[in-house]
């Protein structure tokens, strides 16, 4: 009698948890830090702490970045109130230059920056403009090699690729010697891009600073004419040959030679060199990459009136997205689906009109995009003063043949040739890209012409994880203003050729831009617990079903051994536990299992309650198709003892989410205290509604106001989009509630089926039971006067449709 006295008596309140302090496993280097577990937790037991990144993981800016700068290490410094100084020489660890880089890339990292799921991308690009030009007004020089190592290597080419592989190589202790045909370095730099994106100055003092590492500079030099490969493998231990793709490609159409028709590049030479031709009022400017969109702002600013002829659509286009909007901006007009036929002389040797065709996309090509066919018919003519075709680069191979593949110079990603000793890589290995890309190939091959040179194997290349937030709800940070550059408004830059459009940001602006950036691979999930409750929470195992990384293991189960709250479930050991519907020696694991079972097993096992919604609403067809697998329930006596409320009104949501909170609060400080008032409180709960006063609930409600995550409390509803209030009838036969609950069953397997996410939420149904002005509210009048729960419904943020360990019941089976 006595056990049962204690069984039925004991521990009335705050019943001792035998398996706590709860905890988790996690794998530091799958876990992110996206903070989706936190979302999910009901309990908000676990949280983000700050950890040293896993040298497995890249943030998206970096692992985004051709070059591999390490922006989240420079912005931590920036933020731990380290010098501008030492940020540029965290920068140039990787790219020499960066004053450069941040005037004229077409910054990957922002399209990558997890910000973006906040507000807008970080500005990486401007900030690391403004670093840059700190480096340069401040004649901060390259720290150079303690030691030199004797050897003597070459490179072919003084463009970006060229100057970033001989940078990194003298660095390395290395005597570089830098070959180039022209009279200066710095290759499409100093002689193609536009003087308004990048200033001369600008070119100069970033390379000079390179050189002054004891670069030996042959300018003036051409390999394959004045000098031959074949003498630098000898004279040199290793060779690099960054020469470009220096040709304009041929448009292969009839009148292309006339004498106002000019290659892309070759008209952005001569501006170069002011000897810019006449153009005449009505320029065509023919492609769709930068060097067209770069001829056509020229032009602008040279007085023409420009059309730009693009065979495909504007999301095909290659060029930077900015780019085609500063043009837009100063008047230069765009005609899509578009292409030349025919250059039309009239006569003379000179263009007078471009007659062109309509386009039509059809299936993808090679190059991944739609590949553009002909219209019949769709013939007309556009007037032209003067033509720039900019379709494309060649490469110029003379000196080079024997490294030739497919049109370019043959290398792998580190630079490797098929010729000992000889390396290749920017524009001329892998065609025509961006400044970045040829910095990131010279850096890459430096360290493969060290090891090659030193007798070591080249370290394999693995590939870090990127810390991608993509498509998870970040709304629990605050919004902050992204801090701008000034550009020049149009009519300003069209009418100045050298005038430079964008200036950098202030210093001031860069600390601040520091300050927005989230840190993305410095956090990591831990189990915190909660004040008075401590480290236990429901075992609802959820976190671990909703990382998308299976970075997260929840070992724990909740288990109370005496007294009135004590759990008969025997609890599952190691890896035990998931679902073994055919009684197998060992738990199946799920994905061989699944084939075996049923549509309607696979949803039961598979479906787990989402807490991260994403904001746009179900379609009413859905909820509808949800309300009828519920009408289909089994009932005691088929009297089908439930009716619905659905909430759609996000401002009437978020009202009964704050009045709910508000009740459950009162309720949760009632509970936290073991004085003897208190005591007597919940021990008498403990027989008068023991479906509520259970610490379990308790723990959650108190996770209400202390969430781990954002500035507010918790919603209620998780931020649900829709809520299907279920009301009970309490004239239902034989236990209404149950028959109510298969209703609900019903309803939300019936969405994961949809592939809906759904939660019971408790915490929106006893507040409006205790409150008739919510009841009013919702409609709810007797005797469907008792509402059984709430279920939140929305599309989920991210997938959750992971079988998860659950306890063993006790089975008593009797033949």
């Amino acid at each position: 009698m006595s056990g049962l006295w204690e069984r039925k008596f004991g521990h009335l309140s705050d019943p001792p948890v035998a398996t706590a302090p709860f905890t988790i496993k996690l794998d530091e280097d799958k876990c992110i830090g996206c903070g989706l577990c936190l979302k999910q937790c009901p309990c908000q037991t676990l949280a983000l702490v700050e950890r040293e990144p896993s040298p497995l993981q890249q943030p998206a800016c970096q692992f985004a970045c051709p070059c591999g700068t390490d922006i989240r290490g420079y912005i931590k410094a920036l933020n731990a109130g380290t010098s501008l100084e030492t940020a540029w020489r965290m920068i140039v660890q990787t790219n020499p230059l960066p004053a450069i880089t941040g005037r004229v890339c077409p910054h990957r990292c922002e399209s990558a920056c997890n910000r973006r799921g906040v507000d807008s991308a970080l500005n990486i690009n401007k900030m690391e403009s403004s670093i840059g030009d700190y480096g340069i007004e401040h004649n901060l020089a390259f720290e150079k090699p303690k030691v030199t190592n004797g050897k003597k290597v070459a490179v072919v080419g003084a463009g970006p690729s060229g100057m970033s592989c001989a940078y990194h190589l003298a660095r390395l202790g290395y005597q570089v010697t830098v070959f180039d045909e022209n009279d200066q370095p710095g290759g499409m730099l100093r002689s193609v891009l536009p003087r308004f994106r990048l200033p001369i100055w600008v070119v100069d003092k970033e390379l000079q600073r390179i050189i002054d590492l004891g670069l030996e500079m042959r300018l003036g030099t051409k390999v394959g004419k004045d000098v031959s490969l074949d003498d630098l493998k000898k004279d040199y231990q290793a060779v690099y040959v960054a020469i470009g793709a220096q040709n304009g490609k041929a448009l292969g159409v009839k009148g292309e030679g006339s004498q106002n028709v000019y290659d892309g590049l070759s008209f952005l030479r001569l501006v170069a060199a002011k000897k810019a031709p006449t153009l005449g009022k009505h320029v065509v400017v023919i492609g769709g990459g930068n060097t067209a969109i770069d001829a056509a702002r020229i032009a602008r600013r040279m007085g023409s009136e420009v059309t730009v002829l693009y065979r495909r659509g504007r999301a095909e286009m290659p060029a930077a997205d900015r780019e085609v909007e500063l043009a837009t901006e100063e008047g230069v007009r765009i005609e899509f689906t578009c292409a030349p036929l025919a250059f039309n002389p009239n006569g003379g040797k000179s263009v007078k009109t471009v007659r062109c065709g309509r386009m039509e996309l059809g299936e993808k090509d090679a190059s991944g995009r739609a590949a553009p066919r002909l219209i019949p018919g769709s013939d007309f003519e556009v007037q032209a003063d003067a033509v720039i075709s900019a379709i494309g680069q060649e490469l110029v191979p003379a000196g080079f043949d024997a490294l030739l593949k497919g049109g370019l110079i043959g290398a792998d990603d580190n630079g490797l040739t098929a010729e000992k000793g000889v390396f290749s890589g920017g524009d001329a290995a892998a065609g025509p890209a961006t400044v970045a890309l040829a910095i990131g190939a010279g850096m890459r091959a430096a360290l493969a012409m060290d090891a090659y040179v030193q007798g070591r194997a080249l370290p394999a290349n693995h590939t870090k994880k990127e810390v991608s937030f993509a498509g998870i709800p970040l709304s629990e940070h605050e919004k902050l203003a992204r801090n701008e550059a000034v550009w020049l408004a149009p009519a300003q830059r069209i009418a100045d050729l050298e005038r430079e459009e964008c200036a950098s940001i202030k210093p001031e602006q860069v600390l601040n831009e520091a300050g927005r950036c989230l840190g993305c691979g410095t956090f990591k999930s831990a189990f915190v617990g909660l004040p008075y409750f401590g480290k236990i929470c429901i075992a609802c195992h959820n976190c671990e079903a909703i990382c998308p990384h299976d970075a997260l293991k929840f070992p724990n189960y909740y288990q109370i051994d005496h007294g009135r709250w004590a759990t008969d479930f025997t609890i599952p050991q190691d890896s035990e536990g998931g679902p073994n519907p055919f009684q197998e020696q060992q738990t199946p694991d799920y994905e061989g299992l699944a084939p075996r079972l049923t549509a309607v097993e696979d949803v039961i096992y598979r479906r787990r309650s989402n807490r991260v919604f994403k904001t746009e609403q179900v379609p009413a067809e859905m909820i509808h198709r949800m309300l009828e697998a519920g009408r289909f329930a089994p009932s005691a006596g088929n009297c089908q003892p439930w009716q619905f409320v659905v909430v759609r009104d996000r401002a009437l949501l978020d009202e009964l989410s704050a009045a709910c909170t508000k009740t459950l609060t009162m309720v949760s400080k009632i509970y936290q205290g073991r004085d003897p008032l208190r005591q007597m409180v919940k021990n008498s709960l403990a027989f008068l509604k023991p479906d509520s006063i259970d610490q379990r609930p308790m723990v959650a409600i108190q996770a209400l106001t202390l969430p781990q995550f954002g500035q507010k409390d918790l919603d209620v509803f998780f931020h649900a989009p829709t809520v299907i209030y279920v009301l009970v009838n309490k004239m239902g036969i034989s236990k209404p509630i149950f028959s109510t609950g298969m209703c609900c069953q019903n309803m939300v397997l019936a969405a994961h089926a949809m592939g809906l996410g759904t939660c019971y939420s408790g915490f929106g149904a006893e507040p409006v039971n205790l409150n008739p002005r919510l009841k009013a509210k919702l409609g709810i009048a007797w005797p469907y006067d008792n509402v059984a729960t709430t279920i939140c419904v929305g599309f989920p943020a991210v997938p959750i449709d992971k079988p998860v360990c659950r306890e063993y019941p006790k089975v008593n089976w009797i033949e």
